[in-house]
């Protein structure tokens, strides 16, 4: 949401990530901010609307981490994004690992690229599934 008014000294811009008794929370990125109710409650409520985020699930190859997914999409993805791609842990058994890779772009324009970033990033460790 945007909160827009005078006592902001301008606008402020963030999701809301908790609701508290005297301040509302709102996370832009990696940073959050407090901001005193009594200002939520005088200002401009503006909803925002995230564009949709680009979410890849892959099998790797054996000895490939997501330490090592994270630092090839940090030195390699270029489109803009809300913040750092995500990389979640969906299953791990002897022969495989599965993560799942969420990036939102900061453009809905951008998404496309930021698609075609990750899918290439990702071609050099994903496991092919064996034939049947």
């Amino acid at each position: 949401m945007r909160l827009q008014g005078g006592g902001l000294a301008g606008q402020v811009e963030g999701e809301v990530t908790s609701l508290g008794l005297l301040y509302t929370t709102l996370a832009r990125g990696e940073d959050s901010m407090l901001v005193p109710n009594n200002i939520v409650l005088g200002s401009a409520v503006v909803p925002l609307r995230e564009p949709a985020s680009v979410d890849l699930r892959a099998r790797l190859r054996p000895g490939v981490k997501p330490s090592d997914i994270q630092a090839l999409l940090d030195s390699s993805v270029t489109t803009p994004t809300h913040s750092n791609p995500h990389i979640g842990l969906e299953e791990m058994d002897a022969d495989n690992t599965v993560v799942r890779i969420a990036a939102t772009p900061a453009r809905a324009s951008e998404g496309p690229g930021l698609a075609d970033e990750i899918m290439a990033v990702m071609a050099g460790v994903t496991r092919e599934r064996p034939e049947r």
